[in-house]
């Protein structure tokens, strides 16, 4: 069985496709960031000229920021001949504070109009209510924003109400997106690769050679440590490299920026662990059914059989873990215990606050123990099929392979 998980460790490190797979999403987070980058350093803030009544003016040239940028000018010709040089992106005529006017040019830079409308709607206020004679305490009290005082609560067992760290929104859809996703890419990468493995093997009869000295079980194992020592070595390589940008976080301005806006007293160390053990645990739930899959195709050109059932299974769980944000209904709620389904939509529902540790615990178990006895049931099943070559396709050969088990 070492030597087999050797084997298959090995072939993958000396290949190209494997390295491919673990580079390609820093690859890709190096072109976001890059594309990130250039947008911030070389776009610069929209330039609006503003006609108007001098309050007015300073009013709106103190809304400037690193977007928009307002600068009042003399005339309405002044700012024509602005725009026509392109000095300009856009000019704002103000009469009265309840009727402007903005010009765009069309090849300018984008221009938010809800920044504009908002500062002329206060000034609007303000002259309406100086207008009817209010003093300023009546001014504040008509423009005093109500204050809306917000809690996140759970219920236990016994239906008492506690609090809890609410989340926001994004930081919702967030981790939703993010647990789904990433395991998704996983088991897609590890399924082919095992199921690949197999068909390759049997689709040049030398399983038959192999087979002569060691028991199929032996080798069914092997693959599956061969295929999780490369799962370790490549979350190895990502756990290493984010801790390096962990620690130069600082030094790196796109890193501190980002992490500036997120809140990680609302993730938890908790919902961290759920996610790694489900993670782990689906992966090896997908990889065992990959390899099963495999050993019912009769050659490598039909390895793309063998991953649909692992497709459509992943796709139901990756898709649900994106409703889980905006949907808690019975049918979510069911998933979340199903194995193949449970580790992408539980740690979903435990990150959002849909469910408690309790039910991600037993929903936890629930697939550990699933993991256990489908895994016996793989290597029966694959040590029935692995010297079989079946054309009638892959259920087909499942469903044969189920005859002769319950036959035994």
């Amino acid at each position: 069985m070492n030597l087999i998980a050797g084997q298959v460790l090995r072939k993958n490190l000396r290949g190209v496709s494997w390295w491919l797979m673990v580079l390609m999403p820093l690859l890709a987070v190096g072109v976001i960031a890059g594309i990130v980058w250039y947008m911030t350093t070389t776009t610069q803030a929209a330039k609006v000229v503003v006609i108007a009544p001098a309050p007015v003016a300073a009013a709106l040239q103190k809304q400037s920021d690193d977007n928009q940028r307002y600068v009042p000018v003399a005339t309405e010709a002044a700012g024509r001949r602005q725009l026509k040089k392109e000095d300009a992106d856009g000019m704002l005529v103000v009469k009265t504070t309840a009727s402007a006017k903005l010009y765009r040019r069309d090849d300018g830079q984008s221009i938010s109009t809800g920044q504009i409308t908002q500062t002329l709607a206060g000034l609007n206020t303000l002259a309406v209510a100086q207008s009817l004679g209010l003093s300023q305490a009546q001014l504040d009290r008509l423009l005093a924003a109500p204050k809306l005082a917000t809690r996140s609560v759970a219920f236990t067992d016994s239906g008492k109400m506690t609090s809890t760290a609410g989340k926001s929104d994004a930081m919702k859809q967030g981790l939703s997106t993010a647990v789904g996703f990433l395991m998704y890419m996983f088991l897609m990468s590890y399924g082919s690769i095992i199921a690949g493995e197999i068909a390759t093997e049997k689709g040049s009869r030398i399983e038959e050679s192999i087979l002569v000295a060691i028991r199929p079980q032996t080798q069914f194992y092997g693959k599956i440590l061969g295929v999780s020592a490369l799962l370790g070595l490549q979350i190895g390589l990502y756990a290493l490299l984010a801790a390096g940008v962990w620690l130069l976080r600082d030094a790196i301005p796109m890193v501190k920026d980002l992490l500036a806006t997120v809140d990680l007293a609302q993730i938890g160390w908790g919902f961290v662990l759920i996610s790694v053990v489900f993670f782990l645990v689906g992966i090896l739930s997908y990889t065992v059914l990959a390899a099963m899959c495999g050993s019912l195709v009769a050659n490598q050109e039909q390895a793309g059989q063998a991953l649909q059932p692992v497709l459509l299974l992943a796709m139901v769980g990756y898709f649900a873990s994106l409703m889980t944000a905006n949907a808690n209904g019975p049918v979510i709620g069911f998933l979340s215990y199903v194995p193949f389904l449970s580790p992408m939509i539980m740690p979903a529902r435990f990150g959002i606050g849909q469910a408690a540790l309790g039910p991600a615990l037993i929903s936890l178990a629930i697939s550990v123990v699933f993991l256990g006895g489908f895994t016996v049931l793989a290597e029966r099943i694959y040590a029935g099929n692995v010297l079989t070559y079946s054309e009638g396709g892959i259920f087909k050969a499942l469903r044969k392979s189920l005859t002769l088990l319950r036959a035994k």
